[in-house]
């Protein structure tokens, strides 16, 4: 005999005793009642009955015994049944009524009690209240008779009416609902750990496993009737059969979670229905009682066969399904003892009435269906304790496996730890040897700057000196040319023409020492047609020459600008006397739209082709460098000839100050 062949022989022993030995009202002691009191006795028989409305006296009563019960069943309507009570022996006696809806208890003529004969449907289970009556010594020997209506209800035969003390009831009650107690608290507490774990996990199996424990352990607890001596659970106990269809709504889920089936379309389909039946049960006991107990003890057996038979071919269609065999065993295991309790639990329910005198002339067979159910579901929850401990065993080796596997990969990042660090220590050296390369390069690259600064500073003392000292030594030449014919002419120095001479190369000397001065600061700012027309009136007092003026400056055009304009006009006036040998220029500003537009002509000598010298090449590159344009050339004359020579200039304006102009132009 095998591992797993022991192991189901064990378990099917563990079921036999559980099923049939594990019944605590068995070991209760029958004999707890004091000698002085009385054993609790049916008051079943000697009964009359009258099918209709209040009788009145003359109509005739018949036998309320076995044949009058079966007929209720379908019956609806009003009945009265009476019977003269005995002579009851306790101190304190009671009437304990069961199994009615809406009756109207009458004492020699007088009511003493009234349940639910008010018009409308009410929530009550006519098979767990026990409405207690107290009969006082002056009404013994009394006539007592009973108002029923009556709407179709199986009536419950042998236990309908008791006499008894309520000590013994109520002690009587507790023992036999103590086994259900445990089992309610145990299934509860379950219940809610697995709610808990699915809070935290987010895992459905927890959901529906968590769901069935508590429809469990609600519904063990709504079956002890001792409950209603402590508290009002009338309402509860009405409800309490719904709580079978969620806990099979609850098993078809678990099964299909765990067989990896719940996205099957027959499961969904399943499960839908059963849900769909429990609302539709629920809104029928909210309006009409009738079609509630109907909907359950009717209609929903059929539909739980349906659910287990989907259950059924889903173990078998999906077996592969399941994700360790160990675990599918014991699943199988509490399916089918579940649906043994389950199955024989509604069955016993459905057949209780109708059956049950034949059943209590067997007390331990009573006791053994009485428990299936509970003891059923404590057969299940051992199953799915015993995949749990199995899960959390898987768990934990596979946990073993991943510290062992994250120790091997530990020392692998140990290494590449170290590994890194010793690239990390050749790249820090190979990044200090660059640092030292780029160190010396950026030294060197700055000393070239350093270089092509003086380079730029000297050729900007050139050009000023050359703009500014060549004008005034120009104009000196012309002088000393101007003296040296007089004085051939008259024998002797003309003193007035030295003076000049001598006031330009004081100038020019002046002009030298603001040029050095420039290479630390700048002089005071000047403006520009001011500065203009102050070089125009020098011109025309030191060279001799005529120069006519037309200047329009809208506004400051920028500094390198301006210095532009002014080296220009300096540069053509000297050219023209210098070169040209011209004795009149024509000089003129002015904006045309987004340019400045400057021209310089004289009535020298054509320009020709003659090449730029220094002083023309360095004022072509700043107005290219300011993106204007320059063009030289000479006039042409009525004959064609050339006359003269032209320097044309355009500058751009300032974007901002020139569109106002060009508006306005």
């Amino acid at each position: 005999m095998n591992r797993r062949s022991t192991s189901l022989l064990i378990w099917l022993f563990a079921c036999v005793i559980v099923l049939g030995l594990f019944l605590p009202s068995l070991f209760i002691n029958k004999n707890f009642i004091d000698e002085r009191n009385h054993a609790p006795y049916l008051l079943q028989k000697n009964w009359q009955v009258f099918y209709g409305q209040q009788p009145v006296q003359g109509d005739s009563w018949q036998p309320f015994g076995e044949e009058e019960w079966k007929k209720l069943n379908g019956y609806k309507g009003s009945l009265w049944v009476k019977r003269t009570l005995p002579e009851l022996p306790w101190r304190k006696p009671y009437l304990f009524l069961f199994g009615m809806n809406k009756f109207e208890v009458f004492l020699d003529g007088q009511s003493v009690y009234r349940f639910n004969m008010e018009p409308g449907p009410h929530w009550n289970h006519f098979l767990m209240t026990r409405h207690p009556i107290p009969i006082f010594p002056e009404q013994q020997e009394k006539e007592i008779m009973l108002h029923m209506e009556w709407d179709r209800m199986p009536f419950v035969m042998n236990s309908w009416i008791l006499a008894a003390d309520p000590d013994t009831i109520l002690t009587l009650t507790i023992q036999r609902d103590t086994s259900r107690y445990i089992y309610s608290v145990l299934y509860l507490t379950v219940g809610i750990v697995g709610l808990i774990f699915f809070a935290r996990r987010k895992e459905k199996l927890y959901f529906w496993f968590s769901m069935l424990t508590l429809s469990a352990g609600l519904g063990l607890l709504l079956l002890c009737s001792s409950l209603q001596w402590f508290a009002d659970v009338q309402a509860l106990y009405y409800w309490k059969d719904l709580l079978l269809t969620l806990g099979v709504y609850a098993f078809t889920g678990l099964y299909g979670e765990v067989l990896g089936a719940s996205r099957r379309l027959i499961i969904r389909i399943t499960k839908l229905a059963l849900l769909l039946y429990t609302v539709a049960s629920l809104f029928a006991g909210i309006w009409n009682p009738t079609w509630y107990w109907k909907m359950l003890n009717d209609g929903f057996p059929w539909l739980a066969i349906a659910s287990i038979g989907v259950v059924t071919y889903a173990l078998a269609r999906f077996p592969n399904n399941a994700q360790r065999p160990y675990e599918r065993r014991w699943l199988l295991r509490g399916y089918a003892i579940l649906v043994v309790g389950g199955l024989g639990h509604m069955i016993a329910n459905t057949l209780f009435a109708q059956a049950m005198p034949n059943i209590r002339l067997w007390p331990y067979f009573e006791t053994v269906i009485a428990n299936l159910l509970p003891n059923g579901l404590l057969l299940f929850m051992s199953c799915m304790v015993l995949v749990v401990i199995h899960r959390v065993g898987y768990i934990y080796q596979d946990s073993e496996r991943n510290a062992k596997e994250l120790k091997a990969k530990n020392i692998e990042l140990e290494q590449f730890h170290r590994n890194l660090e010793q690239l990390v220590e050749i790249r820090t050296e190979e990044l200090g040897e660059a640092n030292r390369s780029l160190t010396v390069t950026l030294r060197e690259k700055a000393e070239t700057l350093a270089e092509v600064s003086v380079l730029e500073e000297r050729n900007r003392i050139a050009h000023d000196m050359h703009d500014v000292v060549g004008h005034t030594l120009t104009a000196a030449i012309v002088q000393l040319e101007a003296s040296k014919k007089l004085a051939a002419k008259e024998g002797n120095l003309p003193m007035e023409k030295l003076d000049t001479v001598s006031g330009l190369v004081r100038k020019g000397l002046e002009d030298i020492r603001k040029t050095v001065r420039m290479l630390k600061s700048d002089s005071p700012p000047v403006k520009l047609e001011a500065a203009l027309r102050e070089l125009i009136r020098e011109t025309i007092e030191t060279m001799e020459v005529a120069v006519e003026a037309d200047i329009e400056i809208p506004f400051e055009l920028g500094k390198l600008t301006e210095k532009v304009i002014y080296h220009a006009l300096q540069e053509g006036l000297t050219n023209g006397i210098r070169h040209a040998k011209c004795s009149w220029f024509r000089y003129t500003v002015r904006p045309d739209g987004q340019w400045l537009d400057i021209k310089l002509w004289n009535d020298g000598m054509p320009f020709g082709f003659a090449k730029p010298g220094f002083g023309l090449t360095s004022m072509m590159e700043r107005i290219h460098l300011l993106g204007g344009t320059i063009e030289i050339g000479s006039s042409e004359g009525d004959d064609g000839v050339p006359i003269g020579c032209e320097l044309a200039i355009k500058l751009p304006l300032p974007q901002e100050r020139s569109s106002p102009a060009s508006t306005a132009g």
